[in-house]
């Protein structure tokens, strides 16, 4: 698969979608997701003008990050996408530019805790369930002004916004509504919490709409790296 290729195939599918919203490319950012990616393959889309990679369970990050940092000399810069658990916390604290993930009040103590003894605050973003299917992590959207009125009590806690996953869909444009209940709950609760202001919506199959409905941030792994088993 030509790496080249996909991260070119993405870019422009960005500036298209983009522009038919009337929106600014440059204001998306890219995560490239790397779960289960090899190294090397990393480093080539980091040459390729790839800078923020996103990974999925803090041990994988703790290893692949560490060996990547003894290979180049340039920034990277990580994103954790995954489901984040109170005992993995310490993996990735002062590791990581922005934790999608954050929805329960243990985890949020805990990276407050880690962050404070590293004197650092921690941006985040909070998993919204907008579909209701309990088995997908996520608040609820009826208990997220609740939930972010406990985070405003930890002083090395940013809130910067909302993050969601859709259900699968054959047909991507399903995807649509949950994309939209998403920036309108950011909407509806930015006057409240004005730092709540990305957007972390749609991946490889579904990007294209979560630009078109207001995504600030894509998470983009299979259309960049290929299948992964």
């Amino acid at each position: 698969m030509d790496l080249e290729s996909n991260i070119k195939d993405i870019n422009q599918r960005i500036k298209e979608a983009a522009q038919r919203a009337g929106r600014d490319p440059s204001k998306i950012k890219l995560v490239a997701v790397t779960k289960r990616v090899e190294v090397k393959r990393v480093k080539q889309a980091l040459d390729l003008g790839i800078n923020t990679f996103g990974e999925n369970y803090a041990q994988e990050f703790r290893d692949k990050s560490k060996m990547l940092s003894e290979q180049i000399d340039s920034q990277i810069n990580w994103h954790f996408i995954g489901q984040l658990q109170k005992n993995k916390v310490k993996y990735i604290i002062g590791k990581v530019e922005l934790v999608h993930s954050l929805d329960s009040l243990s985890v949020a103590k805990e990276i407050n805790k880690r962050a404070e003894s590293l004197e650092i605050t921690v941006p985040v973003l909070i998993e919204v369930d907008t579909s209701g299917e309990e088995s997908k992590g996520g608040i609820f959207p009826a208990n997220l002004k609740e939930f972010l009125s406990e985070l405003d009590k930890f002083s090395s806690i940013k809130v910067c916004g909302l993050m969601t996953m859709p259900p699968y869909f054959n047909n991507v444009e399903m995807a649509r509504p949950y994309f939209v209940k998403l920036r309108e709950l950011r909407d509806e609760l930015v006057n409240s919490f004005p730092d709540l202001k990305e957007l972390s919506m749609g991946m490889s199959g579904d990007f294209e709409i979560a630009i078109e409905e207001g995504a600030t941030i894509i998470r983009v792994g299979s259309a960049i790296f290929g299948e992964r088993h």
